[in-house]
């Protein structure tokens, strides 16, 4: 497939514990989502993922160890850490399962459910409106991505672009550094919020630190995009020449 063109892959990986794969139905193991990485690693063929860091099996223990497993995959930034909450939708086996349990709760259109550790409720919320700048919408972690997909597009369109492999680097290494300030972030917050203790969950301080960590980011792209603009203009117009003249942007 590779040699066929592909170069991008998105995987539903969900969760970083077995307990969490059975509950989800994935039919699939941790081993064998660790083994997908490495190949597409193996192959330089760039990634993203969905993850599921709570879901109706979640105790504090698991969100930690699904962090460990976030680290194992991405924590060399080879794709920036994301995480969700597990919904469940309708006409879904574990929503059945949960309205058996009498956790389900909501409605069709915005079901939810409780954890069997309850305390778990209030720190999913508090952690949530922490790392909103983060990890939703066009969050840290997305534009991230957007970079990630952008640099692996533009190589399959111009194999000779400037600077390639260093921009790479470099973008690892941002992205390396921002997931494991994600992941000290739940590893320790989750632990002191189990011990009764709060105060790790500071949303002005992170949202400060992904401000800036978004400066950096697109400083860095716009650098590489701008020594790169006459051979990309190029070879997009080459590809779209009975179409209007389209330009790569730095913002």
């Amino acid at each position: 497939m590779r040699a066929a063109g592909l170069f991008l892959v998105y995987m539903g990986i969900e969760s970083g514990v077995e307990s969490g794969l059975e509950i989800l139905f994935k039919q699939m193991t941790v081993e064998q989502n660790l083994d997908a990485i490495a190949t597409l690693k193996r192959l330089e063929i760039g990634y993203s993922y969905g993850f599921m860091l709570f879901d109706p099996s979640s105790t504090f223990e698991s969100v930690r160890r699904n962090i460990g497993f976030l680290r194992r995959i991405v924590g060399d930034g080879s794709a920036p850490a994301v995480f969700s909450r597990m919904l469940p939708y309708g006409g879904t086996p574990i929503r059945d399962l949960l309205a058996r349990e009498g956790r389900l709760r909501g409605d069709l259109t915005h079901p939810d459910y409780d954890f069997l550790d309850l305390r778990l409720n209030a720190y999913y919320r508090l952690l949530s409106d922490t790392v909103r700048p983060w990890i939703h919408n066009q969050g840290l972690s997305n534009q991230m991505s957007y970079a990630w997909d952008e640099i692996e597009t533009f190589a399959r369109l111009t194999p000779d672009l400037r600077g390639a492999k260093a921009y790479r680097k470099a973008l690892a290494r941002l992205t390396a550094q921002a997931n494991e300030r994600l992941f000290r972030l739940v590893e320790d917050s989750s632990l002191a919020f189990e011990h009764g203790d709060q105060s790790l969950l500071d949303p002005k301080g992170i949202a400060a630190y992904c401000e800036r960590t978004r400066t950096r980011l697109v400083d860095l792209r716009n650098v590489f995009v701008a020594d790169n603009l006459e051979p990309l203009t190029d070879r997009i117009n080459a590809d779209c020449s009975s179409g209007p003249v389209l330009r790569p942007q730095v913002h």
